[in-house]
């Protein structure tokens, strides 16, 4: 499992299987592919690079150590 965390350092969330993102209560908020992470309607919500999840605007959403 993959645990990933907001910039203060919190987790948030997690993937069990590399390919869907949950929160740290179980919720899907969506999927990896291709580089990108989309949320669970489809949307292109952020693109991961060296361990991290980053926005449209390149801002960290989320890393994993």
């Amino acid at each position: 499992m993959t645990q990933y965390f907001d910039s203060s350092g919190t987790y948030k969330a997690y993937s069990h299987d590399g390919k869907n993102l949950f929160s740290e209560s179980g919720e899907h908020l969506g999927h990896f592919m291709n580089g990108f992470l989309y949320n669970t309607s489809g949307a292109a919500i952020g693109h991961v690079r060296n361990k991290k999840i980053l926005d449209k605007k390149g801002q960290t959403m989320y890393y994993t150590n």
